[in-house]
């Protein structure tokens, strides 16, 4: 059956996999190799530059970890994809494969702790520039548009502030003035927003996150076109050497035949958690694209499908006493870092994913010291907001 067609849901479930050639296993085996055995047929073939189908390091290509590009690819609708050693490993090597040392970047106004990072230290020792604009819009994006510029960098749903960025425009924009536009999908996966879809040249994810989903995994993915994603694996990949292992492949491969089952739980605890918190009297305000109060709402109405993800931010009234007595007194969730597992966890942005960055620019990027940002597990969404109803009545 012809996979275009398919539906999300069985993509998820078959994309990249079949059952086993030699023993029938229907779940793929693990290839645990660093090398392979050429016969002379193949080395033949590879000595006259047709590499197709032959496997020669492991730091190049693996069996299980082709898999599990292949589904990721097969999810976002994309040519190809290149699976790395994590999250910041995917986005490290895709921006440095495009964007080089006296180039210039234009990016969101807030981004992953992790990115920032990124951006503003180890980008300026190699003098790669990033300017952060508020908002995505043509006359925000002229103003910071330069000679030098090569890429416009957005997150889908911007961490922790769940604002969500018009893509749409920064796309109009980007594609007039010959700018490439690369999205991490982190927080909304293909489940829910499709970047390439939009005319967006290149996705990268996180894939410790909902793509895996158990917290079991660390890993990252890029995703674009063919010859993106090949330049890449032929260049700055084999030669930096960021691979993921073919057990972290497997076990991603494992959780992405759940994604669209998992994503659905978390939309609709998000959703309803969320709608609690805003009736809260302890709660000074709730931050979900879902929600009507949000101020992108229509937009993300109009980008997202099948519901606007798993991820809510709120603000406590008070400050970090009372944002930190609330998540002092959870039972159930988990004062932890990351996001998107079954478990519902519970994160302090000012101390924890952006605890390096000045007080005053987590102020301009919009993260208060009184925010936390809840990744809304699988489990009952009543006992969620029991247990949040528990820990807001200690301030």
């Amino acid at each position: 059956m012809d996979s275009k067609i398919l539906k999300f849901g069985t993509k998820a479930v078959h994309a990249g996999q079949h059952p086993d050639h030699d023993t029938g296993a229907l779940v793929s085996p693990m290839f645990l190799t660093s090398t392979y055995v050429f016969t002379p047929e193949k080395m033949e073939r590879y000595l006259a530059g047709d590499k197709r189908g032959i496997f020669t390091y492991g730091r190049s290509r693996n069996p299980t970890q082709n898999s599990f590009q292949e589904k990721i690819a097969a999810l976002e609708g994309a040519e190809s994809a290149l699976a790395t050693g994590s999250g910041m490993a995917a986005i490290s090597l895709a921006i440095m494969s495009f964007v080089h040392s006296g180039d210039h970047i234009i990016s969101c106004n807030t981004v992953y702790g992790g990115t920032y990072a990124l951006f503003t230290k180890i980008f300026k020792d190699f003098k790669i520039e990033v300017t952060f604009v508020n908002e995505l819009n043509e006359e925000e994006l002229a103003k910071a548009m330069r000679p030098n510029t090569k890429m416009i960098y957005i997150e889908s749903i911007l961490n922790p502030t769940m604002e969500v960025p018009n893509i749409p425009e920064a796309v109009a924009f980007a594609k007039k003035h010959k700018l490439m536009t690369m999205v991490d999908n982190t927080f909304t996966t293909p489940y829910l927003f499709r970047p390439l879809e939009i005319g967006v040249d290149a996705v990268v994810h996180s894939t410790t996150k909902y793509i895996n989903g158990h917290g079991d995994h660390i890993g990252g993915v890029i995703v674009g076109n063919a010859d993106f994603i090949e330049n890449i694996r032929s260049g700055i990949y084999q030669e930096l050497g960021p691979v993921p292992s073919p057990f972290a492949c497997w076990l991603g491969l494992r959780g992405l035949k759940t994604l669209h089952l998992r994503m659905r739980q978390h939309c609709d605890n998000a959703m309803a958690f969320a709608e609690w918190l805003e009736s809260n009297p302890s709660v000074e305000k709730t931050i979900y694209p879902g929600l009507q109060s949000h101020p992108q709402h229509k937009l993300a109405e109009s980008m997202f499908r099948n519901g606007f993800g798993g991820m809510v931010s709120f603000t406590v009234k008070g400050g970090l006493r009372e944002a930190q007595t609330v998540i002092n007194n959870l039972k159930m969730a988990h004062y932890a870092v990351s996001l998107g597992d079954l478990d519902t966890l519970v994160e302090h942005p000012a101390t924890m994913t952006h605890g390096k960055i000045a007080p005053e620019e987590r102020l301009r990027m919009g993260i208060p010291d009184n925010m936390i940002r809840v990744s809304v597990g699988v489990e009952e969404v009543e006992d969620i907001i029991a247990d949040f109803d528990n820990a807001l009545k200690k301030i």
